[in-house]
């Protein structure tokens, strides 16, 4: 059986049993790891372990660990809040207001999933009152959100650099993250411009909120710890880009890696009693983790099958260099419609970057960013995380009903724009 036909029923395998029995399909995917690369590819146990990402696993857990003190002590809910109160009487400019909100909430290094799950509660709460388009609050929390996730320091741009250097790009991670970051940046703005208008956003009424409470000390010992860490990240990775040739700067960038700096933050949040160290803990979202991690163990032990060369033989023989672009983000969205686009979609559809690349003589920087940021688009269904928690957000069972239906055709919609958008130029190669 080729690399290639074993892996897909390996991954299909894991999704539907998955779905099947709610259990997570990283569990499957390590289980398919371990017999594929014992039984067909002739591994040994402890090298196929050795092929979990142990410094992703890491990096993903520290910094959610970092940023759960700010979350369980409610500091990053209570900015929103506030941001939002100071908005109250401007009504048009309140969803754009809370497109820069969760934009900002994922930027700070929460990521998008955390800001699904805390602020669409809250974002279809005030949409409800101030009769905002259901469609337009899924939107700006879906293209905000992952706007901000994909600051370099923030997790979906930790996993996009990650995955870009274990894929064969080791000096071309950053460039590829902040090319992602650029073209989520400007395709996901424009569409929610787009929908902005369509659904009526300015024609927004007034909201009613109470005035939110001052920041507790805790919460302001908070805000002060995440501004040092944050700059900490930041301005080395800066200084590096400007005196590349300074040997300090290198190694003091390479110190100030995010896991360092946040694991100095956790020490800080702890001795200040930011919140207790257990509900911290609690907000890591291990299930997403394990996931992530547990397909790059299934993918690594393909390409250790020799998955890479079988699929560069096989795109090369079908794909033509015009239909490439194409055929990639189309594949990007539809395979998001139904599993995590940083867990599976990325992480899989990667593999095909150097193959394309030499067959269609396309940038890998712009094939990466295709599925990427297709992936990202399909994330407003009603089956992924924030399609759902937006559905989650409304008690009105009717209501939900309907937006249901009107989610289900919002990613056909993206999917259209972004060939569009491919086509016309806007996605590319922003970088140089």
């Amino acid at each position: 059986m080729s690399a290639e036909l074993l892996f897909l029923i390996s991954l299909v395998l894991a999704l539907v049993l998955g779905f099947l029995f709610k259990v997570n399909i990283g569990y499957f995917a390590l289980t398919f790891a371990f017999a594929n690369g014992m039984f067909i590819y002739d591994l040994p146990i402890k090298k196929i372990a050795g092929l979990w990402p142990i410094y992703l696993f890491l990096m993903l857990f520290i910094v959610t660990a970092f940023y759960g003190f700010a979350i369980s002590n409610g500091t990053l809910v209570k900015l929103a809040e506030k941001i939002i109160y100071s908005s109250r009487n401007r009504p048009t400019q309140l969803p754009i207001v809370l497109f820069f909100i969760c934009m900002m909430f994922a930027g700070t290094g929460a990521g998008a999933p955390a800001t699904f799950a805390f602020l669409s509660p809250l974002v279809m709460t005030i949409c409800i009152k101030s009769q905002i388009s259901r469609v337009l609050a899924t939107v700006l929390i879906c293209c905000g959100a992952t706007i901000g996730s994909q600051f370099p320091f923030s997790v979906g741009g930790i996993i996009i650099q990650q995955v870009a250097e274990n894929t064969g790009f080791r000096n071309e991670g950053m460039a590829m993250c902040m090319n992602v970051l650029m073209n989520c940046l400007i395709t996901m703005s424009i569409f929610f411009i787009i929908t902005y208008f369509v659904t009526g956003g300015h024609k927004t009424k007034k909201v009613e909120i109470d005035k939110p409470e001052p920041f507790t000390e805790v919460q302001k010992k908070t805000l002060w710890i995440v501004g040092l860490v944050f700059l900490c990240t930041v301005i080395p990775a800066m200084l590096k880009v400007f005196m590349p040739d300074s040997a300090v700067i290198k190694k003091i960038a390479s110190f100030c890696d995010i896991t360092v700096t946040c694991t100095v933050g956790i020490i800080l949040c702890s001795i200040f009693k930011a919140a207790k160290e257990k509900d911290a803990i609690d907000k890591v979202p291990f299930s997403i983790i394990i996931m992530i991690c547990a397909m790059g163990t299934l993918i690594g032990t393909a390409v250790s099958g020799g998955l890479v060369n079988s699929l560069s033989s096989w795109v090369q023989t079908n794909i033509t260099s015009s239909a490439a672009p194409y055929f990639l983000l189309a594949a990007a969205c539809t395979m998001s419609f139904f599993v995590a686009t940083l867990g599976v979609v990325i992480p899989t559809l990667a593999l095909l970057i150097v193959p394309l690349a030499a067959s269609t003589g396309i940038e890998p920087i712009i094939l990466f960013s295709l599925i990427s940021v297709g992936g990202f688009y399909t994330g407003s269904s009603p089956f992924s995380t924030c399609g759902a928690m937006a559905l989650a957000g409304l008690e009105d069972q009717h209501e939900a009903d309907v937006l249901f239906k009107k989610l289900l055709l919002l990613p056909v919609v993206s999917l259209i724009w972004l060939e569009f958008c491919l086509y016309t130029g806007i996605l590319g190669n922003w970088v140089g």
